[in-house]
């Protein structure tokens, strides 16, 4: 395997603040602001679709089935979008499929703006959109180890993620603002414009490029030397299994309290997206105090974050008696989550050849969204039965009875 030019990144300058020291470079920087840009529309579909969804039926189901409907796209695209982010330039395909994404929003916008959505309409966009998505996410993921020193991947991987999940979060809280004030239409109309935005901001990065030895392959044959290489260890294996249930126990919460805000709180769009994005700034605190650490305990903070924190926060939410309650465990349950996926991503690139990040990133990002459709079809058989709190509270505990005894393993804390 070779590497292109610009080359394999050097060491970046010695400064006694890490965060400042990868913020200096202009090409991670720009890079990290398309990322913000781009990763941020991951989490605001999932408020924008549902709440649009909670106000066109009445139907507590429903919002499982639009959960469906966007995680469906994970759960079958991102492993080849992976495969395939590994043979081509990734800027040339970040730029391509953020352009489909931006003409998704816009004519969904119109849309809306036309009166014209329905539940089915609605779904069939939330697939769509949500494909593009999907087929861009690996690649967004796998580029940040090409621009930094293995030193400082650690820090550039919590700037990178907690930069992405703060923003998706965050605007959760815009997105709910924009409906709350304009409605729905403004909404989808601001997704594309962050689309068009993240676009302009990566034209400016450049990338070093990755070369295959040997003739190319089928995409199939490209996810299967993934998927052996995912087996070849442990502890790959455990953080991509873990990625699946992260993702399935967190829809949950994702898909529920948009209807608990509204049935329970007795509030509406706007102090349902604040409160969903409450967990993003909690996020972004946490990864930035990571960014700023020389180095951590990984394989410790795996343990401790995700197989206690994941479902305890879930857990403690669904007994939250009120709105406010609720908005300081989801701050609280953000700075878990800053560290823990800190830490659970440095750990897969860091035993991950560059060669194969692609098809591990999209791996990752099958368990982390490819589980909504499975957080989703429990969110709609538990739902109608028991209610949305009850559906949180048990998922979290029995989160936490599967991640406990998986992370808690010697070779998962020691490494």
């Amino acid at each position: 395997m070779t590497i292109s030019p610009p080359g394999k990144p050097q060491s970046l300058p010695d400064a006694r603040n890490p965060l400042l020291e990868v913020l200096s470079d202009k090409n991670f920087r720009n890079f990290w602001i398309a990322n913000i840009l781009i990763n941020g529309l991951n989490g605001t579909i999932r408020f924008a679709f549902v709440w649009l969804i909670v106000t066109l039926t009445d139907w507590a189901g429903a919002e499982g089935n639009i959960g469906i409907a966007l995680g469906v796209p994970a759960l079958l695209l991102s492993a080849p979008a992976g495969a395939w982010s590994d043979r081509v330039d990734r800027r040339n395909f970040f730029l391509i499929w953020a352009g489909i994404v931006a003409i998704g929003f816009f004519v969904f916008a119109g849309v809306v703006a036309g009166g014209l959505a329905t539940p089915i309409i609605t779904g069939v966009f939330a697939v769509l959109i949500g494909a593009a998505l999907v087929i861009l996410s690996p690649n967004i993921s796998a580029i940040a180890p090409l621009l930094l020193p293995p030193e400082r991947l650690m820090n550039g991987i919590a700037l990178q993620n907690g930069g992405g999940q703060a923003a998706g979060f965050l605007g959760l809280a815009l997105g709910g603002g924009l409906i709350g004030l304009f409605g729905n239409a403004a909404g989808f109309a601001m997704l594309g414009v962050l689309a068009l935005a993240s676009m302009a901001v990566m034209r400016t990065v450049i990338i070093p490029t990755i070369e295959a030895d040997g003739p190319k392959r089928s995409i199939r044959a490209e996810m299967a030397e993934g998927l052996r290489y995912a087996r070849e260890s442990n502890l790959r294996a455990t953080l991509l299994v873990t990625a699946l249930i992260l993702g399935s126990s967190f829809a949950v919460m994702q898909i529920a309290m948009p209807r608990i805000v509204e049935s329970d709180y007795q509030m509406g769009s706007l102090q349902a997206g604040l409160l969903l994005g409450s967990f993003g700034l909690g996020m972004l605190v946490s990864s930035l105090f990571v960014a700023g650490l020389d180095n951590m305990r990984h394989g410790i903070n795996v343990a401790i974050f995700i197989g206690i924190g994941l479902g305890l926060g879930q857990f403690l939410l669904s007994f939250a008696p009120n709105y406010w309650v609720a908005l300081a465990i989801m701050i609280g349950w953000g700075l878990n989550a800053g560290i823990a996926i800190a830490s659970h991503r440095t750990l897969l690139q860091s035993s991950t050849e560059p060669r194969m990040m692609g098809r591990m990133m999209g791996l990752m990002i099958l368990g982390f969204s490819g589980g909504l459709p499975f957080g989703a079809f429990a969110q709609s058989v538990l739902a109608p039965a028991y209610g949305p709190v009850i559906t949180m509270r048990i998922v979290g505990f029995v989160t936490m009875c599967v991640t406990i005894p998986l992370l808690w393993r010697k070779a998962i804390r020691d490494a």
